[in-house]
């Protein structure tokens, strides 16, 4: 069956370790896919704000951007699907999970509409490190503070400890909110109907897709299940040998030297 929608991840995968990419040859996949009639998603935990920034002057209508790890969905820079977090259970996490044993000594971001938010204190090289992926990073003295739609909860912790975090957080929100391992030692909670998996099967129902239509790019244990759900599914060279077993192929080339647009390129002559 013809491919007709590719789902890639960004960091680590189709972006570069300085989160730069081949903007030609982008552009030049991106016009090949739209003759056939092949959508991409670009999908990630970063903000809009700062996708936008990224992907400005490549911006296409038959691409897709999936950001805040699925909470928010934009075609043609309009979000069509908005999974911010509520109010009630913002302000459950802000007042009540916030204080939690094994939430006291996190360095939590909140990730909004407008800006992102952290507590006054936090230490200057998190803030710093911060800023290069959260866009108007604001501190508070307070997170219940904050005025703004916030699409997730970002935790940091050492990278070693991650999976244990989401294992933790998931037994502790018991289906109320939803955690998931961003990479890189960040933890993000989410809405329980979000994830990068429900938004790239939330546009496939929105366009006609089957998972036997959809070709897919990642480069995390965070998405292994999207690599299940796609009938092509790439794990990058560069990924850990755990992703590349739940893939169906692995790229030849790695995420520095365009992998997934070179691999989409030698596709397209076949598809």
């Amino acid at each position: 069956m013809a491919i007709k929608l590719i789902a890639t991840d960004l960091n680590g995968t189709l972006l570069h370790n300085d989160q730069t990419f081949n903007q030609s040859l982008f552009r030049e996949t991106l016009q090949a896919l739209g003759q056939r009639g092949i959508r991409l998603v670009l999908s990630s935990g970063n903000q809009f704000t700062h996708l936008e920034k990224l992907f400005h002057d490549v911006m296409a209508d038959n691409l897709a951007i999936v950001a805040e790890n699925g909470a928010s969905i934009y075609l043609q820079g309009k979000q069509v699907f908005d999974g911010s977090l509520s109010a009630e259970d913002l302000h459950h996490f802000v007042t009540v999970d916030r204080h939690q044993d094994f939430l006291k000594s996190a360095y939590v971001i909140l990730v909004g509409q407008q800006g992102s938010y952290t507590e006054t204190g936090a230490p200057q090289v998190l803030i710093d490190a911060a800023e290069k992926f959260y866009d108007n990073l604001h501190q508070v003295a307070d997170l219940s503070t904050v005025e703004d739609r916030i699409k997730k909860i970002s935790i940091s912790t050492a990278p070693g400890e991650a999976a244990k975090l989401v294992a933790d957080l998931n037994v502790y929100f018991d289906g109320k909110l939803q955690a998931h391992d961003s990479g890189y030692g960040v933890v993000d909670v989410v809405a329980a109907n979000v994830g990068k998996l429900p938004a790239v099967q939330w546009l496939a129902d929105r366009w006609h897709v089957t998972a036997d239509e959809i070709m897919a790019f990642r480069d995390g244990a965070n998405d292994v299940p999207l690599l299940q759900f796609a009938k092509q599914s790439w794990a990058m060279c560069n990924a850990p040998v755990s992703v590349q077993d739940a893939a169906t192929r692995v790229t030849s080339v790695d995420n520095e030297h365009d992998g997934v647009l070179t691999t989409i390129q030698s596709a397209l002559m076949v598809m």
